[in-house]
C-alpha cells in the first residue's frame, strides 16, 4: 500500500514539473534607440511582456538584445509590442501616433525621414 502511494506521488510529481523552457535571443536594430531617455522607455516597455528574461539596450550602435523564454512570448509578439509604442524596428517604422509621444531626443536626421 505504501509504495502504491509512493508512486502515485512520485508520478504526480513529474508530471508536474514543467519542462524548463528553452530560453532565446532577439537582436534588433531599434532606430529611436539614441539617448537614454529612448534607452529607458525601451527598456520598460520591453519588460512589460511576460516571459522576458534580460534586455540590453545600447545606445552607441542603436542595437538591443532580448532574452525571452519561448513558450511564454514570441518574437512576432515582442517586435509588435515595441512597434505599438513607435520604435522603428529593422527599419520598419512603428505606430505613427505613438512615435509623436516620444521624446524629441530620440531622434536623429535619418529617423525623421
Amino acid at each position: 500500500m505504501k509504495t502504491s502511494w509512493l508512486v502515485i506521488v512520485l508520478a504526480l510529481i513529474f508530471t508536474s514539473c514543467e519542462k524548463e523552457s528553452k530560453i532565446l535571443v532577439l537582436e534588433l536594430d531599434i532606430a529611436e534607440l539614441v539617448c537614454m531617455d529612448g534607452q529607458k522607455i525601451f527598456e520598460g516597455r520591453i519588460l512589460e511582456l511576460e516571459g522576458i528574461k534580460t534586455v540590453s539596450a545600447n545606445i552607441q550602435t542603436h542595437k538591443a538584445q532580448i532574452r525571452y523564454r519561448e513558450n511564454q512570448v514570441s518574437a512576432a509578439e515582442i517586435e509588435a509590442h515595441l512597434g505599438d509604442y513607435g520604435f522603428t524596428i529593422d527599419a520598419v517604422p512603428g505606430n505613427v501616433i505613438a512615435r509623436g509621444r516620444l521624446p524629441q531626443c530620440c531622434f536623429t536626421p535619418q529617423t525623421l525621414k
